[in-house]
């Protein structure tokens, strides 16, 4: 199931990759960042219509942007494969670390497996021209260095890569603090230089970015995210919610693991009382809107299936824990301390305004090494003295339930033969009119008509807390584009008040050129001057 989890992720990537369009939305606008790094200008500037940064460190942009000057060309399949080297670095690593901790080669393919198996699960990014894949690759880079070089060298090196990942994506800094806490108690001299670096590296690397941008940085980067709603209800119970019913192994197994290893009964009996208390309120929910993370679950129709994965993981790990009262088990908390790191990660992701399955990569990570070990260490006994775990099939049961529960059509994150006609016919659409194109939902089609970008329609709506774009305006007034392209459900300030409609788009098909994952839009009008 592992390796099969692994071959369809690399046949979606072969297909996926090449594609010259989004995918997921927000592609196109990380794209221009690259392509105004190209061009030689800032990316943290004041907002305007020319560009408005999305609100991520800056290193992935930077990165693709120096590759493109090597190969000669900025595209989606050159930011893709970014994104797929540095997924495939973490599978690697994955394994090796599983291998590491466990001394078994299959249970490294298990947490290799287990993370390619839950590629929907966690928003299908780990191919996608975003920072995410980069991200978690640097974190758990320096994971592993930190664990396994046990050296000051090793913890300055991990400390540097902590940083280099705090300006790939900041959540890199949640795993910091609990690094730290874990050295301590290992190694406390290379717990203090580990903070000390990380922490220096992230504060000296904030001042001169700011300085270098008057300031910018910081207003984007930080104050930014204070203009994003912070979703209580969601860190306390739905993100608890979604995780039980789309990837329940990620939390029942590592309770049960935890429970033989913790001899505190009351605080896995608290977590599965609060995860029970999830499990009931979804089940009387059930009425539910369509779910943006469930839409692919092939277990959700009729709704009522959806109780059965978790519920089915959650008596297996009974009778496990039955049938071997009293047993523990003993070792280094590393994994323990890195999955509580992912699991808080991915919650204050998903519990703020706007956020994706994404969110989830994090606790994907490093709930599969924690599975790893978790899957060993239930049925294998710690030395020859020990009495044998009873019930060990339970535990694999659980295992392959969850690679069921996963199971998903690849088709359906994969462009068809409808979206390459519908491509064609948008590209021949916006050559019939003169004039510079104002496309906020696809940025890149604007550089490669007019050789320039422009804001992203996620920048549109990030900036309203400091009062919108003021050029916006005038220049719709101006009639400064002579076409404007408009996804359905994104709208554009006084855009009908100086523009009229000239046609909407007809496609194939419901979903031709619709955004795979993520905001599921697609290109939906053309617009002109009313001149």
């Amino acid at each position: 199931m592992s390796a099969l989890a692994i071959v369809v992720f690399y046949c979606q990537a072969a297909v996926r990759v090449p594609w010259p369009f989004e995918i997921e939305w927000m592609e196109g606008g990380m794209l221009s960042h690259s392509a105004r790094l190209m061009s030689g200008q800032g990316i943290y500037v004041a907002p305007s219509t020319d560009f408005v940064p999305f609100f991520y460190t800056p290193l992935y942009p930077a990165l693709v942007a120096g590759l493109a000057e090597l190969v000669g060309g900025l595209s989606f399949p050159l930011a893709r494969g970014v994104s797929l080297v540095c997924t495939t670095w973490t599978l690697w690593l994955l394994f090796r670390c599983a291998r590491r901790e466990t001394g078994d080669a299959r249970m490294g393919l298990l947490a290799a497996g287990l993370y390619a198996g839950m590629f929907r699960f966690a928003g299908a990014f780990y191919d996608l021209a975003r920072p995410d894949a980069m991200f978690i690759a640097l974190v758990l880079t320096g994971a592993y260095v930190l664990r396994y070089f046990p050296t000051g060298r090793g913890a300055v090196a991990a400390a540097l890569l902590f940083v280099v990942g705090h300006f790939t994506k900041q959540t890199t800094s949640v795993f910091v603090p609990a690094l730290t806490l874990w050295l301590l108690s290992q190694r406390p001299r290379h717990a203090l230089l580990f903070a000390a670096v990380a922490g220096a590296g992230g504060v000296l690397g904030t001042i001169a970015l700011d300085a270098a941008t008057q300031g910018w940085f910081w207003r984007y980067i930080f104050e930014g995210h204070q203009g994003h709603l912070f979703y209580w209800k969601n860190i306390l119970m739905e993100y608890w919610r979604d995780v039980l019913f789309l990837a329940p192994l990620t939390l029942i197994l590592p309770l049960l693991w935890f429970r033989a290893r913790v001899p505190v009964a009351a605080l896995s009996l608290l977590l599965a009382a609060h995860w029970t208390y999830a499990y009931v309120f979804r089940a009387r929910t059930l009425d539910y809107v369509p779910h943006m993370y469930y839409q692919e679950l092939w277990y959700e129709s009729p709704r009522w299936a959806l109780l059965v994965l978790p519920a089915l993981l959650g008596a297996l790990a009974l009778v496990h824990r039955g049938l071997n009262r009293g047993r523990a088990v003993s070792g280094d908390p590393f994994l323990l301390v890195t999955f509580m790191a992912g699991v808080g990660s991915s919650g204050l992701n998903h519990s703020t305004q706007w956020a994706y399955a994404n969110c989830f990569m994090p606790l994907a990570a490093f709930a599969s090494l924690l599975i790893a070990k978790a899957v060993t260490d239930l049925t294998t006994p710690p030395s020859s003295e020990a009495p044998q775990w009873r019930g060990r099939g339970l535990v694999y049961a659980m295992v392959c339930a969850q690679f069921i529960g996963l199971a998903w059509d690849p088709r359906a994150q994969v462009p068809g033969d409808a979206d390459e006609a519908a491509l064609r016919s948008l590209n021949e659409r916006l050559a019939a009119y003169d004039g510079r194109l104002f496309a906020p939902a696809h940025p890149m089609l604007a550089w490669a008509r007019d050789g320039a970008v422009h804001v992203h329609q996620m920048g549109i709506q990030d900036v309203a807390f400091m009062g919108g774009l003021k050029d916006l305006e005038p220049k719709l007034a101006a009639h400064a584009w002579g076409v404007v392209l408009l996804d359905e459900q994104n709208t554009i300030p006084g855009l009908a008040k100086h523009y009229r409609l000239a046609e909407r788009i007809a496609y194939p098909d419901a979903n031709a050129l619709r955004a795979l994952t993520g905001f599921a839009v697609r290109p939906e009008s053309i617009w002109v001057p009313k001149d």
